[in-house]
């Protein structure tokens, strides 16, 4: 659920996933899009509750650089690591 968007600058959201029936975590977060030189500096802030351990940090870490990788690659039309 997108709770704030203000165009160019910022976009804040919320989500939970869920195995089956079960909730395993809620997260909010943050993507913040600043002019920088020719270009724009993309950040993401991302604040997660994993619930009863069947998520956690790391796996969402590595789930996240997995997107943004084949994010990147889409827009510069490089190969996507696998």
């Amino acid at each position: 659920m997108y709770q704030d968007i203000i165009e160019n600058e910022r976009i804040v959201y919320s989500y939970d996933m869920h195995i089956g029936d079960k909730r395993i975590s809620v997260s909010l977060a943050t993507i913040e899009l600043t002019p920088e030189g020719s270009g724009t500096r993309f950040k993401l802030t991302e604040q997660g509750a994993y619930l009863d351990e069947f998520d956690d940090p790391s796996q969402r870490r590595r789930g996240t650089e997995d997107l943004l990788d084949a994010l990147g690659a889409s827009l510069t039309g490089a190969p996507v690591n696998a």
